[in-house]
This record gives C-alpha cells, structure tokens and sequence, in this order.
C-alpha cells in the first residue's frame, strides 16, 4: 500500500511540475511577445496605427490565456482527482506520507491560483459583462490579497455608459499604474478614485513609491511603459497626466463622456 502511495504521489509531483513548466511557457510566450510588439511600436510609430498595435497585444492576450486556462485546466483536474483517488485508497496514512499528501495539496492549490490569477491579468473575460468600477474594485482587491498593499478604492458620482474599447483601455492603464507602483516604486499605499460628472469620467491613482526606484525602471525601460500608457489614452480620446508628489506619485486620467473614437458598441460604466 505504502509503495503504492508513493508511485501515486511521484505521479502528482511530476504532474506539477508538468502544469508549471507549461505556465511559465505561457507566460514567457506573453512577455516575449510584449516585447515584440513594444519594439515594433517604436520602429513603426509612423507607419502602424497604434489601435491597431493595441489589438494585435489583446488578441494575443486572450489566445494565451487561452491556451494556459485551457492546457492546464484538464491536468489540474487530473491531480485533483488522482488526490482524492488517493484518500479513498489509503483510510490510515503513515505520518510521512500524509505530510507528503499535505503538501501536494498545498501545491496544487499554489498552482492553481497563480493560473487563475495570471489568466485573469492577461485576459479578464468578466470583463465584458460588468461595469468599470467593479472591474477596479476587483483588480484592486486581487492586488492587495496578493501582494499585501494597502489598496483603497472609493467611486463618486453617477457612472455614464461609456464603450468597451475606452472601459479596456482604463482598466489596462490602471492595471499598468498599479503594478508599476507595486513592483517599480515600493509604493505601500494606493489609493484609485473613480469621479464622475456630466462631462467627462476622472479616475486618479495616487501612490507613496520612491521617485528614485521609479526613474530607474523607466530607464531600464526606456519609459514605454508610460509611452504605451499614453498612446492607450490617445486611442480613446482621454488625457493622461503625472504630478509629482513630496512622497509618491499621483495619475491622473480624464476622459471626456462621448470622446470620439471607433467602437461604436455602448456598454454600462
């Protein structure tokens, strides 16, 4: 029975190891391809249209975050139920063994949450059915389970319809801010406001991350994370400005309600 055991959880480990090497895949694949199209932006900035740019990265997102919910999704559900094959097998474990089951269990559901989580930031589906505000809120709330920074959220005003390409590309600028004060600045407060008025949305992140940390990284990255973020703006008719704080950074993005740009197709804020 014991030896049996064995082989099943060897089975599992190496499935594990099997459902993470296709994640990394996945996400190298991603940020390669990032890459790609951030320097393609940069050689071709006259000549391609920067939508048209955008759509290509989101198609990419989307096929995969595809292909990781997709692949791993059959072989997580084969170590479930191979661990529940293995309680039923084994009433009375021996103690080394039962720790060795314990921690496939947490494993699996390491693994499982990081594949939900990075399916989520690549392409949130949900993302089309709810409004704008509970998609900020969510991003928020993720972050801040995640990675253990005190995030606040506050809306004022009445939400107006506004389209799904300007609801996806707020939500991508914010998600970009957000993880820029998370991992490039050492921000440990932020906060995201959403403001509407009759005229125009405002949505305003405000973080207390080190200036220096931040200059660093945008010249590492030769500031095409802002750049993309601006051009993100542009697309939508929105404006997108910074200001320096004593202690942080404060972004700032308004968009005017009924700003001219392609997608015709009006959806809830």
């Amino acid at each position: 029975m014991v030896s049996y055991i064995n082989c099943i959880l060897i089975a599992l480990g190496t499935s594990l190891v099997v459902a993470l090497i296709i994640y990394w895949q996945g996400k190298h694949k991603y940020l390669t391809l990032k890459r790609m199209y951030d320097a393609k932006t940069l050689l071709t900035i006259d000549l391609v249209p920067w939508s048209k740019v955008n759509e290509l990265i989101e198609h990419d997102r989307q096929r995969i975050a595809s292909d990781l919910h997709d692949e791993l999704g059959t072989l997580l559900s084969v170590i479930h139920l191979d661990l529940e094959l293995v309680t039923r097998e084994a009433e009375v474990l021996p103690p080394h063994i039962e720790a060795k089951l314990l921690t496939v269990k947490k494993n699996l559901n390491v693994t499982i949450e990081t594949i939900r989580n990075t399916v989520w930031n690549l392409s949130p589906n949900f993302l089309e059915k709810v409004n704008l505000t509970f998609a900020i809120r969510e991003l928020c709330n993720k972050l801040d389970a995640l990675k253990g920074t005190h995030m606040h959220f506050v809306q004022s005003g009445t939400p107006s319809p506004i389209t799904q390409k300007q609801k996806l590309n707020i939500f991508r600028i914010v998600q970009e801010l957000l993880t820029n004060s998370i991992k490039h600045s050492g921000a440990w407060n932020i906060s995201v406001q959403l403001h509407w008025d009759d005229e125009k949305l405002t949505v305003t992140v405000e973080d207390d991350g080190s200036g220096y940390k931040r200059q660093d990284y945008e010249q590492q990255t030769s500031g095409q994370g802002s750049i993309n973020m601006i051009k993100r703006a542009n697309v939508i008719g929105a404006k997108l400005k910074k200001e320096e704080l004593s202690r942080g950074l404060r972004t700032i993005i308004e968009l005017k309600l009924g700003a001219a740009e392609t997608t015709k197709e009006v959806y809830n804020a």
